[in-house]
C-alpha cells in the first residue's frame, strides 16, 4: 500500500456561447507517471504552503484547507503562468517556481486570492496502488482574454475545450484521460454556466471524500465508484497481496484496462 501524497488540482472554467469550457493541460510524455495524459493544472502540496498569506476560501467548512489552496495557486503560476490575485487574474510568460511565487506576490504588494478557488471535491487513490494521492479539487473562473503559457517542462500543451469533447477524445483514444479526471469532467459538464457551478458548490460546503476501489472481473481491471455494483465486494479483493501482480499480468497480456494502467 503506497503512502499518501497531498495534492491540489485547479479546474479553470469560462463561459462561451456553446456552454462551459475547461482548461485542460497535457503532461510531458517523458513523465514517469501518466506521461502524455491530459489533466487539470496542479501538483503536490509543499510543507511551506501552509504558512503563506492568501484571502479566505469560498464555501468550505474545512479549517485545514488553506495549504491546499496555497498549493493550487502556486502550481497554477508554475505550470501555466496564470496568477489569481486579489486585484484580478493576470498571466505572465516568465514566472518564478516554488516558494518564490509567494515572495514575488508579496514584493508586488499583492496577495493571492484564495477566495477565487471554489473547493468542490476530494479524491483519494485506491489503497493497493503504489503511488497514491489525497487530492483537493478547486474550480475558478478565468476571463476570455487570458490564455495559459505552459512551462514546457511538466506541461507541453494547453487547450480550452468543452467537457463533452474531452470525454470524446478520451473514448476514441486521441487523449489519455485518467479515471478521476474523467469523473471531474463529467461533473463540470453537468453545468450550463460558471454561475450555475458556483451556486452548486456554494450550496454544498461539506465535501465527502471519494475513494474508488479496484477489482478484477473476467480478466478486466475495473475502477469502481461507491454507488456502483461490486464496490463493497471489492474491499475484500483489495486485501489480496497479489492484486497488483494480477493486474500487471492483465496489462502485459493486453487486456482491457483503464488509462492509468496502460503502458506509455
Amino acid at each position: 500500500m503506497g503512502s499518501l501524497r497531498e495534492a491540489s488540482t485547479v479546474c479553470l472554467v469560462r463561459d462561451t456561447e456553446p456552454g462551459l469550457e475547461l482548461l485542460m493541460v497535457q503532461r510531458t510524455p517523458s513523465a514517469r507517471f501518466m506521461g502524455g495524459a491530459w489533466v487539470f493544472p496542479g501538483g503536490a502540496v509543499d510543507e511551506e504552503d501552509g504558512a503563506q498569506p492568501l484571502s479566505s476560501g469560498f464555501g468550505s467548512s474545512d479549517p485545514d484547507l488553506a495549504r491546499w489552496q496555497a498549493a493550487a495557486l502556486r502550481e497554477l503560476v508554475e505550470e501555466t503562468g496564470l496568477w489569481l490575485l486579489e486585484s484580478g487574474p493576470v498571466v505572465t510568460e516568465d514566472r518564478p517556481f516554488g516558494q518564490e511565487v509567494f515572495s514575488t506576490v508579496a514584493e508586488r504588494g499583492e496577495r493571492l486570492a484564495g477566495d477565487s478557488l471554489w473547493y468542490f471535491s476530494n479524491w483519494m487513490t485506491p489503497s493497493p496502488l503504489p503511488i497514491r494521492f489525497d487530492t483537493r479539487f478547486f474550480a475558478a473562473v478565468i476571463p476570455h482574454d487570458l490564455d495559459p503559457v505552459v512551462d514546457g517542462r511538466e506541461l507541453v500543451d494547453a487547450r480550452w475545450i468543452r467537457p463533452a469533447d474531452v470525454l470524446e477524445h478520451g473514448d476514441d483514444g486521441r487523449w489519455l484521460v485518467a479515471f478521476p479526471t474523467r469523473k471531474i469532467v463529467e461533473f463540470l459538464g453537468s453545468f450550463d454556466s460558471a454561475d450555475d457551478l458556483h451556486k452548486h458548490i456554494g450550496s454544498h460546503p461539506s465535501i465527502d471524500r471519494i475513494q474508488p476501489r479496484l477489482s478484477i472481473s473476467n480478466e478486466r481491471i475495473q475502477i469502481l465508484m461507491p454507488d456502483e455494483p461490486g464496490f463493497e465486494e471489492a474491499a475484500l479483493g483489495e486485501q489480496d497481496p497479489e492484486l497488483m501482480a494480477k493486474m500487471m499480468q492483465i496489462v502485459e497480456a493486453g487486456g482491457e484496462v483503464p488509462p492509468e494502467f496502460r503502458p506509455t
